[in-house]
């Protein structure tokens, strides 16, 4: 009998620092609205808060998020994104339009309550090379997609939050400083 594992699984050692991607369910494009984008980064900060895990880098795109993250040490990587699916689905489904409802139309006789696809990867990270590696990879996620020239100019990411003097080489995102900067951007109904 092959006892090879047939599919990804994900490191269960507490306080692993990973890097993560969840996508949401049929690749829908439910983060295409700026205000979606701002719910969502206003989602994993205050999690991240709550659980207290550090946060070194994120992206939010239109239908995936990208983090690299640091548990806490009583916690595993597992444990953290499932708080964070859960909590955030319960919220964002409720402000989705219908263009982007209808992008899960093929799920809602199976469960209205779906947004994120099932499961997550999150890789750990063993060296700080492969740290950095992945930290360049989700600062330059909205470039390599077409949707800005310089990485500073999408707020979505942990790299404007750099560029704004919101973020800590060494610590990583200041929490509290970007939970101020969404909530404020939210607030103005800045969009599009």
């Amino acid at each position: 009998m092959d006892e090879r594992y047939h599919r990804w699984r994900n490191t269960k050692e507490p306080g692993q620092a990973c890097f993560v991607t969840a996508t949401c369910l049929d690749f829908a494009h439910l983060f295409s609205r700026s205000e979606m984008r701002t719910r969502m980064s206003l989602h994993l900060l205050e999690d991240c808060v709550r659980y207290k895990a550090r946060l070194h880098a994120f992206v939010v795109m239109t239908h995936h998020i990208h983090f690299l993250v640091t548990p806490h040490a009583t916690q595993t990587i597992s444990y953290l994104v499932q708080q964070i699916k859960r909590r955030s689905a319960k919220d964002l489904r409720s402000h989705l339009v219908v263009s982007e409802l209808t992008q899960l139309q093929q799920q809602l006789g199976l469960n209205e309550n779906r947004f994120w696809k099932n499961g997550f990867r999150g890789n750990p990270m063993l060296t700080p090379d492969v740290f950095r590696q992945k930290r360049h990879y989700i600062h330059l996620n909205p470039v390599r997609s077409g949707f800005v020239k310089d990485p500073a100019e999408y707020i979505w990411s942990s790299y404007f939050l750099l560029a704004n003097e919101m973020f800590d080489e060494d610590n990583g995102v200041d929490l509290v400083k970007a939970i101020q900067f969404y909530e404020s951007h939210l607030a103005t109904g800045k969009s599009d």
